[in-house]
């Protein structure tokens, strides 16, 4: 008898620590604008630290890429720390590797050394490996493998992207005309050519770096 009441006991209390939990865990908005608030206030770790509870207690949440996206955002802009934010964003593509924030996110780990961190090695190589998960852009919107080509092609040969441009025209067996006269098909060619690589290029920076590690989007709005 005195057996069964301390069971009975025993499954009591363990009902009202796990109803207590459950009481006590926030929701995913709490989170959220708990996080966004520490980023307000520059409490940048804090921040970080928020956006990590939210990931391990709503792994699966559709605001989970968001998550990620702002840690990456604080460790690159606002603590100064690259080789954190590639980290993240390696993970990103990780956790979450069939959606377009994942080829995003291996796009920005070869963008970032490139162009942040003057790693040439690795950032060939991070081009590289994004080009053979992502051989090809499947939207016409989405330019990222044929930017990522691009720039490991420039990376390799030492080359500027204008000697790029040329030579790839050349092969395709257009006239490139370096007189600078308008209205005629070979400058036309050259000027479509030099816009799609600046297009490309602000894609990456603006679009990709900007809108992902500086702009802090409402979490209402994701």
């Amino acid at each position: 008898m005195r057996n069964l009441n301390f069971k009975i006991i025993l499954v009591l209390l363990t009902a009202i620590i796990i109803s207590g939990c459950t009481e006590n865990k926030k929701s995913e908005e709490q989170y959220l604008a708990d996080a966004k608030l520490k980023l307000e206030e520059k409490k940048y770790d804090e921040a970080i630290t928020g956006y990590r509870e939210f990931l391990k207690n709503y792994p699966k949440s559709d605001k989970a890429i968001f998550a990620y996206n702002e840690i990456a955002g604080i460790q690159i802009s606002n603590l100064n720390n690259p080789q954190e934010g590639i980290k993240t964003y390696i993970e990103l593509a990780e956790k979450h590797p069939d959606t377009k924030e994942a080829k995003q996110s291996l796009f920005m780990v070869a963008f970032i050394y490139d162009e942040t961190l003057k790693d040439k090695q690795n950032a060939m190589a991070s081009y590289q490996k994004f080009l053979d998960k992502y051989p090809k852009d499947n939207d016409q919107n989405d330019k990222m493998s044929e930017s990522a080509r691009t720039m490991l092609e420039v990376l390799k040969s030492g080359k500027s992207i204008e000697e790029i441009i040329e030579e790839n025209i050349k092969k395709s067996g257009g006239n490139v005309d370096t007189t600078g006269t308008t209205g005629t098909t070979e400058t036309k060619g050259t000027e479509d050519a030099g816009n799609k690589i600046k297009r490309l290029e602000n894609e990456s920076k603006d679009k990709d770096m900007k809108k992902e590690t500086d702009k802090k989007v409402d979490p209402a709005q994701n």
